[in-house]
Formats: C-alpha cells, sequence, structure tokens
C-alpha cells in the first residue's frame, strides 16, 4: 500500500499547501472590513489590515493580547460576548467608542458571532467593526521595521497552519473550483492510500457513487456546506465508513474558488455504537423482562430510561407518559405517594454514595418497595437507579399467615401449658404417692422398732439392779470366804472377775445409751412422717427442722471422701405455726439435701485429705469450711400479718446467672443422671405458695453460696 513518506521535509509539504496558504493570505491582507478572531480566553489569533489601521496598534503587539486590553470600552458587553462565546446567542452587536493616541473617540459598530472547530465545539468568536461616523483625523503611521516583522509573523502563521494541518487525525483534501484536488495531508494519504499526483486523476474513484461527488461539489460551488456520513473507497477498493464535511472556499470578493473535504474515519465509533446499542438492547431485554419497575435519573434528575413495568406499576396515562415531559411525569409519580422518606423527592437528600430502602404507601391503598443505589463515574454522582416492586398482596397474605400463625401459636401454648400441668400434677402425684408411701413406711418401721426398744429399754432398769446385787453378793463372798477352794479360785482368775466386775456396768450403761439412741432416731422419723397427724395443726418448726437434721447426720459427718458439714442455728423466738407439718418437713428436706450436694461438690473441686501432724485432714487452699446456716424469725405488722421467715444458706459456689430462672421449674436439674429428678425444688415451690400461701426464693452469688428463704404465715390461710 503505498503511503506518504512522514519522513518528507516541510519544504515538499509546504509545496503542496502553497494554493491555501494563498488564499489565506489575500484574506488577511484584502479584506476590507475591520476583522479581528478571538481564541475562547478573547485573546487575538488573526486580524485583518484594516483593524490594525482602526487600533493604530501593530498586528504583532495585538496577537496573544486579551481584547480588553487594546478596547477597555468593551468591557461593559463582556456578558453579551461571553454568551455568544459559549453559544448561547448566535449574533451580538453593540456600539462602542474607541479613542486613538488623545484624539477624540469616535463610535464604531461591533458585531460578534461564535467560530467552530472541526468537532462542532465553539473554538472562539469572530468580530466585525464598522465606524458610524467621520474621525476627525486619521493618522497612518506606519513604519517599515513593523511591515517588515507583520510580514515576517504571516510567513510563520502560514507554516504553522500547514503544520496543523499536517498533524490533524482527520484527512483534508483541498480542491479548486473545478473540483482538482490542490493539497491533502498525511492522514488523507493514511486513510486513502492516494498520493496527490495519483488522486488528480482518480478524485471521483473515492466515492462509491459518482453522482455523489457531483451533487457535493455543486452543492458547495454555489455557497453551501454539506455534511453527511457515507462509504468511501480507498486507493484498494476497500470500503471506509466515514464522517464527510465538506465547506467553500472563498475570494475575499466572496466567489467561491474551492472547496475543503474534511474526512473522518469513524470505523471504531460504528463498532462501538454497535456494541453500546448490542448493550442497550440486552439492557433494555432485562428491564423488562424484570418484575420490578425501573427508573434510571441522571444527576439533575431527569429521565434516563424507565420500563414498562414502571408505567404500568405507577398507572401513568398514556397522555402524560407520551408528552416525554420528564417533570410532567415525575410529577405525576411524586403526587401519588402519600408516605415515604426519599422517593417522594427521588432521593436528593442521599448522598453520592448512599444506598436507600424503604416501603412507600400510595394513595389507592397500594404499598411498594422502594431501593435505590447511586451510579458514580469518577467519584462524582451520575445518577440513580429506583427498583420498585408491588408488594400489597405479599403484605396482606403475610398478615394472614401471621393471624393464623398467632392464633395456632396461642392454642399450641394452651396446650403445652395443659400438657405442661399435668405433667406437672403427675410428677406431683407420684411424689405424693411415694412420700405418703413413705411416710407410712417410715411410720411402721418406727413403730416396730418402737417396740423392742421400749422392752429393751424398760428391762435395762432390771438388768442394771440384779447386775448390781450380784456382784454385791460376789464381793460379800469374797470378804467371807477369803479362801475359797482351788476349783472356784481357778474359774475367778479365768475369767477376771475384776475385769468382769467394772466392765459389766458399763457394758449395761451402753447398752442403755444405745437404746435411748433408737428411740430417738424413731421419734425423729415419727415426727418427720407426721403419720399420727392428719390436716393442718400447730406445730414447733423447730422440732421439724431438727427431726429432719437427725434423719440427714450420716450425710453430715465427715467420710474418707469429703469433710465434715458443720451446721449453725439461729432460732428466733417463734410460737407454733399452723401448717402442713409433713408438707413442711419435706420442704426442709430438700433444701437440706440440695445445700449438703452443693458443698460436697463444691468441697471435692477445692480439696483434697492430707496428712498433717500425723493425723489425716481435709485441705482447702481457701480455708473454706462446709457450713450451712439455718435462721428463723417472726415477722410482725406486715400488709399481710404476721409470718414466719426461715433462711436456709450454704457457703458453697452459688448458682450461675443463666440457671437461677429455670430453677423452680418441673424436671429441671443441675445435677448429673442418676442423682436428681429436677422435683424437689419445683413440689416444695408448690407446697410453700400453693399449699400455705406462702413464698419460695432465693438469692445466690457465684463463690459465695445460695440462701433460700421460705416466708408463710403463722396462721394458715382459710379457702
Amino acid at each position: 500500500m503505498a503511503k506518504a513518506n512522514p519522513k518528507a521535509q516541510w519544504g515538499s509539504v509546504a509545496n503542496r499547501a502553497n494554493h491555501a496558504e494563498k488564499y489565506l493570505r489575500w484574506f488577511v491582507e484584502f479584506c476590507p472590513v475591520s476583522i479581528a478572531m478571538f481564541d475562547c480566553d478573547l485573546n487575538y489569533i488573526l486580524v485583518s489590515q484594516p483593524w490594525v489601521k482602526m487600533l493604530g496598534i501593530p498586528r504583532l503587539k495585538l496577537i496573544g493580547t486579551n481584547i480588553y486590553d487594546s478596547l477597555p470600552s468593551v468591557i461593559a458587553h463582556r456578558y453579551g460576548l461571553e454568551r455568544c462565546l459559549v453559544g448561547g446567542q448566535m449574533h451580538y452587536s453593540a456600539e462602542v467608542d474607541i479613542a486613538l493616541r488623545g484624539e477624540l473617540p469616535n463610535s464604531f459598530q461591533l458585531v460578534a458571532q461564535p467560530w467552530y472547530t472541526d468537532d462542532g465545539s465553539a473554538g472562539g468568536i469572530i468580530v466585525a467593526s464598522y465606524d458610524l461616523g467621520d474621525r476627525q483625523s486619521e493618522v497612518l503611521r506606519s513604519q517599515l521595521a513593523e511591515e517588515i516583522a507583520e510580514r515576517k509573523y504571516l510567513e510563520d502563521a502560514f507554516t504553522k497552519i500547514g503544520t496543523a494541518l499536517e498533524s490533524a487525525s482527520d484527512a483534508i483534501c483541498i480542491t479548486d473550483s473545478t473540483g482538482q484536488p490542490i493539497y491533502i495531508n498525511l492522514a488523507f494519504s493514511d486513510v486513502f492510500s492516494y498520493s496527490l499526483p495519483t488522486l488528480q486523476t482518480q478524485f471521483q474513484s473515492i466515492f462509491t457513487d459518482a453522482k455523489i461527488a457531483q451533487v457535493i461539489h455543486a452543492a458547495v460551488m454555489h455557497g453551501g456546506t454539506w455534511a453527511s456520513e457515507l462509504e468511501m473507497r480507498d486507493r484498494y477498493n476497500q470500503l471506509i465508513p466515514i464522517s464527510l464535511r465538506v465547506n467553500p472556499v472563498k475570494s475575499p470578493s466572496g466567489e467561491v474558488i474551492g472547496s475543503t473535504y474534511i474526512c473522518t474515519n469513524i470505523r471504531d465509533r460504528i463498532a462501538a455504537e454497535a456494541e453500546i446499542n448490542k448493550s442497550f438492547a440486552a439492557l433494555g431485554a432485562t428491564l423488562e423482562a424484570t418484575a420490578d419497575g425501573i427508573l434510571v435519573l441522571d444527576a439533575i434528575g431527569n429521565i434516563i430510561i424507565c420500563n414498562q413495568k414502571f408505567v404500568d406499576l405507577w398507572r401513568i396515562p398514556d397522555r402524560i407518559f407520551t408528552s416525554h415531559d420528564d417533570s410532567h411525569i415525575l410529577e405525576y409519580v411524586a403526587k401519588r405517594i402519600i408516605a415515604s422518606n426519599h422517593l417522594r423527592d427521588f432521593g436528593k437528600g442521599l448522598g453520592i454514595d448512599q444506598n436507600s430502602f424503604e416501603i412507600v404507601r400510595l394513595d389507592d391503598g397500594r404499598t411498594l418497595e422502594c431501593y435505590s443505589q447511586p451510579q458514580n463515574i469518577l467519584n462524582s454522582c451520575a445518577g440513580r437507579v429506583w427498583s420498585l416492586r408491588d408488594i400489597t398482596e405479599r403484605l396482606a397474605a403475610e398478615a394472614l399467615v401471621r393471624a393464623s400463625e398467632e392464633k395456632y401459636r396461642l392454642q399450641a401454648e394452651k396446650l403445652q401449658h395443659a400438657l405442661q400441668e399435668l405433667k406437672s400434677a403427675q410428677s406431683q402425684l407420684i411424689q405424693a404417692e411415694k412420700m405418703s408411701g413413705l411416710g407410712q413406711l417410715v411410720a411402721g418401721i418406727a413403730h416396730e422398732i418402737n417396740n423392742p426398744v421400749n422392752f429393751i429399754y424398760g428391762n435395762l432398769t432390771y438388768a442394771e439392779t440384779y447386775t448390781t446385787e450380784l456382784l454385791n453378793l460376789i464381793e460379800a463372798y469374797r470378804t467371807h470366804c477369803p479362801n475359797p477352794t482351788e476349783a472356784i479360785r481357778e474359774k475367778l482368775e479365768q475369767i477376771d472377775i475384776d475385769f468382769i466386775s467394772k466392765d459389766f456396768v458399763k457394758l449395761v450403761g451402753s447398752i442403755r445409751l444405745g437404746a435411748e439412741r433408737i428411740q430417738k432416731i424413731v421419734q425423729s422419723l415419727s415426727k418427720f412422717s407426721r403419720s399420727d397427724e392428719a390436716g393442718c395443726k400447730y406445730v414447733d418448726i423447730h422440732e421439724g427442722i431438727d427431726s429432719t437434721l437427725l434423719i440427714l447426720q450420716s450425710r453430715l459427718k465427715v467420710t474418707p471422701t469429703r469433710p465434715e458439714i458443720q451446721i449453725e442455728k439461729r432460732y428466733g423466738d417463734i410460737p407454733e405455726v399452723e401448717c402442713f407439718a409433713g408438707q413442711l418437713n419435706q420442704v426442709f428436706m430438700n433444701l437440706l439435701t440440695n445445700a449438703i450436694d452443693a458443698l460436697e461438690e463444691d468441697a471435692l473441686e477445692h480439696g483434697v485429705w492430707q496428712v498433717i501432724d500425723d493425723r489425716p485432714q481435709w485441705y482447702r487452699e481457701d480455708g473454706k469450711v462446709s457450713k450451712i446456716l439455718i435462721q428463723t424469725e417472726v415477722q410482725t405488722a406486715t400488709p399481710n400479718g404476721d409470718r414466719l421467715i426461715i433462711k436456709i444458706s450454704d457457703n458453697a459456689k452459688g448458682i450461675p446467672e443463666e440457671l437461677r430462672n429455670r430453677l423452680f421449674d418441673l424436671f429441671f436439674t443441675t445435677k448429673a443422671v442418676g442423682k436428681g429428678t429436677g422435683l424437689g425444688l419445683s413440689i416444695a415451690y408448690q407446697i410453700i405458695t400453693e399449699n400455705h400461701g406462702g413464698k419460695l426464693s432465693f438469692t445466690s452469688e457465684v463463690g459465695k453460696g445460695t440462701e433460700f428463704l421460705i416466708d408463710i404465715p403463722l396462721k394458715h390461710p382459710q379457702e
């Protein structure tokens, strides 16, 4: 493929651009009107010779300076010039007074209009000046040095223009009045693979249709411009998508003397647009397929896109939606909202990185679920996406489900409560039956033991009397018959009559102590079971506590596996209390048994048997002694009358916080399997609260121990 030589000297390029530069020089030199060209900052780019003469300032001193430096009076028209510059106003006209070198000011009419670059953006403004009156004097002082410098500047300007044309990314071709190419830049050679001589003989071949070239030439030669996108051919007949703009080239007299072809290769843009269209098509299909209403707004609140579901969701009338008036559509949506935090103003109060979620109620009773997410580009907000879903039916269904769940939950709670009560009653009946059977068994055993013990104890008096008399008789024989026969003497030595005389008395005393001990145990069993008492009676509470302690005596003594548990009693002066004695004894038994179990567990965790001073002793580093404290007192002048307070406390490790709320629950126990049933405290709570109208509570501190408090009236409340 033939290409232009990028290393060609500028001289050859300048030769190809001579014609274009010649036209530009003619325009600058011979334009009869005072014209100046300014950039976006209103700095001079080009000026005509009449403008230089009008101001009396050399061209080189003007180029690059600001319009307000050479024409200070124009500052009053700054707003109009800037509006013309940004495209807000295509033409601007104003009258100004210009005073030159101390002369009286003359009035001039300034007419401004914007000029545009190849990409369509405003490059600056062109200002023409017209004298509105005769000048009183006009001094033309032009020095030869300035003219030479000015001509040098023009040559440099033409060189820069040629460089700019060669550096342009667009393919540029300049033709004469017959349509014959007289100049092409390097980009044109690269795109179409033509050199200027070859193109001059085959110019129409770059068009797919020769008629198009003729139409373009005819339109431009009549002073018009032509712009369109079309396919053109390169030297090898390959089609190239081109954005073509053709402008006329005019002489100072306004005659069209040629044309300029500006060709932009848009192959990459078309490919990108195809991909974008493909993405938009996929996005549109996705938006229409979703069950949610989608609304996309730009940073200033204009609608970028919305799907049909959004229109259906808000029931927007066709007359409003087809008007394509964004503000009208959004205003209609906002009016339908009854309650909303963010959707009513379409997220104006939300940050550029802040999502939102809310439930929105509409004026027709429907409820929407609304979610929004910002769309940020380079840390700046480019808009916000809103997703809305009608959840009216779902909320109604959820309400029905919740109502059904609540109904069944209440029924389940009632059944659960009834089942719990049934289990509790069954367990308590079983326990009561066991306790009743145990009480009868204990009472029967106590009765059976009591008879022989009483028989033994009753005959001990006679045994002591007979023993004393027999020993006195033997002593009388020894006194009056000091020399017994040999056989008697041997028998006396054999049985050691002196030891028997002393030890037999002690033996009878030991039998008496044992019988008395058995009597006390039997009495304690009888008192604990209270099998001989029916109903609610006045009893001595201290007697019931003591009998319970006597039964538990074996668990309080020291053993090879645990230390002794000390019992401290602080009994107050209390009267007899009307109560169910057997049931209260059962409560005492349960509370004391739990305290003993807790102390045993605490001792085994922190202590061990050691030999100290040749004696085995229970040793604990903290020196704690296992102890149970029992206190009783009467509280008088309470709102509920006189009441008995019984406190049973231990110094074990206490009850953990997470277990305290369940302590009186049926079947709840912290003991190992086989050691506890979870019925003791539950039954004790029922006996105190339901059977005696009292209170059973406790306080506990981890590491220090637990105290149970029994609060019952001195007189049983009548039902």
